[in-house]
């Protein structure tokens, strides 16, 4: 019989370490480090323990190439989005491994976690689907159970950084004082940008040089600034990979299922490039030589380079998180899961994903605004296993949840809604939207969303410069629908704008029994800039 040793590898506490600083350029250095520790490093601590394995030097394994059942003694199977899984010929060379890749997260990525499970047994008794899901169950015991970590505080002799207030070791280039966790963000941040650029290589084609570098170049002289942090994840990924594995149920076919984990990854990371560049690509389209869809400028240039208000800081998996002006965070968000729904997967169903949207002023602490837009996320999840249960169907639906955080969060998501955006009459919010399928519920589509925010904005006849206008109807539809039959009256408003033909109350009433039809529209006029075709 032969043996093997599966090892799974994640990084943990990416929230805090990727998304703790409002400094981009840490940011950037960060997200590359997490790729690196779960994706070349590997490669290289391979090299240089001599064992043969698939890693191309790109850091993408070779499919093509012999592994773990051809006689290699590493195959890696997926690696470089945060996580990776290895399967090795005996077990000295995973803990080999593992001790290697902690030392170089120690020397080039101080603050970097990394967790690990393994399992070592026979390939003729084991069913590698099920050993997978028990590794996935220690991981977890595992990162639950980690004594937290204390930073060094230095003594009262020590020069503290400026950003973590930890000892300093250096200095950034305004001079300021970094600590060693600082310091590896920092001198990854180069090898990051070189990473995007390599899925936009065309970019300098369009006029463009590059991507968005720092908060502070975003908006306009003397007018606040507003930053959308878009968080953006796969629906059931893992339930979609148990059923990949169930088509794998004897130790005989644990090639083949190897074969197709590392095809799904392979391909869940190609559709959401497909996305992200797509999204791209819409973007440069709305560019009329000034403005972004006529109102967005570019952002302000430090070094003669033009550049989009757009930055993806992590990319490669099926989450991906992207930051851009504040007024174009809906919209793209939008077209980003449009075009993911329009890509299959290897289980030959599409990719379906939900985002969340958190719009805050240029100096919010950034931690805390992607912190809100996971929770939006989540939020548009529980809206999808919602509509799911619902209707005993299969998830066929994309959606988007978001808020405008425009004068500081101090509460919970929940909390605000409840008391914000809650009256007697019902919520006033219909958020999440769905993307997908909107004639199962127009009212809750993203294409009626749309469609009334486009009517405030372009009907000239009612809405166009009528600001006391619209924030009396505003008002109104706090008081409830009696007082928006008032305000249709006082402003000889026959109608609202259509959100639904087969529910005219909200038209007449603003209002479609507990369910608010405007509210969401008004609120995100500010904040809604429509791209060409998005």
């Amino acid at each position: 019989m032969s043996d093997y040793t599966l090892l799974l590898l994640e990084a943990t506490g990416i929230q805090d370490y990727v998304f703790g600083s409002n400094d981009l350029g840490q940011n950037i250095g960060a997200s590359e480090l997490v790729m690196q520790a779960t994706g070349n490093w590997i490669g290289i601590a391979l090299d240089d323990l001599k064992i043969p394995h698939n890693l191309k030097t790109n850091g993408k394994p070779n499919r093509d190439q012999p592994g773990f059942f051809t006689g290699a003694r590493a195959q890696v199977i997926y690696c470089g989005t945060g996580n990776a899984l290895i399967l090795f010929a005996n077990e000295n060379d995973a803990c080999a491994l593992i001790q290697l890749l902690t030392q170089r997260a120690l020397m080039y990525a101080p603050g970097l976690t990394l967790a690990r499970a393994l399992h070592t047994g026979k390939t003729e008794q084991d069913v590698f689907p099920r050993v997978l899901a028990d590794l996935h169950i220690e991981l977890a015991k595992r990162k639950a159970n980690r004594a937290p970590s204390a930073a060094f505080t230095g003594l009262g002799v020590t020069a503290a950084c400026a950003y973590t207030g930890l000892p300093a070791i250096n200095q950034d280039r305004e001079g300021r004082l970094i600590s060693a966790l600082v310091a590896g963000k920092l001198d990854a941040r180069n090898e990051g940008e070189n990473r995007l650029h390599t899925l936009f290589p065309d970019l300098k084609k369009t006029g463009f040089d590059d991507f968005l570098y720092d908060f502070d170049d975003l908006g306009e002289e003397d007018v606040s600034s507003y930053l959308a942090v878009v968080h953006t994840d796969g629906n059931r990924m893992g339930e979609r990979i148990e059923n990949l594995g169930k088509q794998f149920t004897r130790p005989d076919q644990n090639e083949k299922f190897i074969q197709a984990l590392g095809e799904w990854s392979d391909k869940v990371t190609e559709c959401t490039t497909n996305a992200l560049r797509s999204t791209v690509n819409q973007l440069i389209a709305s560019f009329d030589g000034e403005k972004f869809g006529g109102k967005v400028p570019l952002p302000k240039s430090r070094d003669g380079k033009k550049r989009l208000p757009f930055r993806p800081i992590v990319f490669g998996g099926d989450d991906v998180t992207f930051v851009c002006d504040g007024r174009l965070g809906l919209t793209l968000a939008a077209h980003y899961l449009d075009t993911l729904t329009h890509e299959t997967l290897t289980d030959q169903i599409p990719f379906f994903a939900r985002a969340g949207i958190a719009v805050v002023k240029a100096h919010f602490p950034f931690s805390r605004a992607y912190e809100l837009a996971d929770d939006l996320a989540k939020s548009a999840r529980d809206y999808i296993r919602a509509q799911r249960n619902a209707s005993n169907q299969e998830d066929t639906l994309s959606a988007l949840d978001w808020h405008f955080a425009v004068g500081g969060l101090v509460r919970e998501l929940d909390e605000i809604r409840k008391r914000e955006y809650t009256t007697s009459e019902g919520k006033l919010f219909l958020r999440p939207l769905r993307i997908t399928q909107p004639e199962k519920d127009r009212v809750h589509s993203w294409e009626a969303f749309a469609r009334v925010v486009n009517e405030f904005q372009t009907d000239e006849k009612n809405w166009v410069g009528r600001h006391n206008q619209i924030k009396a109807l505003r008002d109104a539809l706090r008081e409830g629908t009696l007082a928006v039959e008032q305000f249709r009256k006082a402003h000889d408003l026959a109608q609202l704008p259509e959100l639904d033909e087969t529910q005219p109350d909200f038209r007449l009433r603003g209002w479609q029994g507990k369910v608010c039809g405007y509210w969401d529209a008004i609120e995100a006029l500010d904040f809604f800039v429509p791209l060409k075709g998005a």
